[in-house]
């Protein structure tokens, strides 16, 4: 009976331990990025986080908080306008835990639909973010 019962708490140990059951290393984990698409960044931490910014903003910043690095590494963040590359950045990672942020300029003509997408060192995507200009509402005298 111990017998029956040390298998059925080893089976159900790995039933509990994700990939195990299947032969997959556990001990490998993935990155995941925490995101936040804002004005400004104090203290590392981002300020006046929105998704949709005014087209005399002047900078967007993209706001990240990696998690799950084994070694050093970087992340690569390739901010798009209407499907156009307009910047690509690479950022250290260096601990598995780490907060990094980039910006880009934006002219008040870049009015509409951006996207950045946060890429792993193979260049895999680990997340997008999008985020809008809002057109210019100001009447000319």
């Amino acid at each position: 009976m111990k017998y029956l019962v040390a298998i059925a708490v080893f089976v159900l140990g790995l039933m509990l331990i994700p990939g195990a059951a299947h032969g997959e290393d556990t001990t490998a984990v993935g990155l995941t990025v925490e995101t936040a698409l804002c004005t400004g960044i104090e203290e590392r931490m981002p300020v006046g986080t929105a998704e949709t910014f005014s087209p005399y903003v002047d900078q967007v910043y993209l706001w990240c908080k990696v998690l799950g690095a084994q070694d050093s590494t970087s992340i690569t963040l390739v901010w798009s306008y209407v499907g156009e590359e307009k910047a690509r950045v690479e950022l250290p990672v260096k601990s598995p835990v780490w907060r990094t942020w980039g910006s880009k300029k934006i002219l008040p003509s870049w009015q509409g639909a951006w996207d950045v997408k946060i890429l792993d060192s193979a260049g895999d995507i680990l997340k997008a973010v999008t985020f809008t200009v809002a057109p210019d509402t100001t009447v000319a005298p």
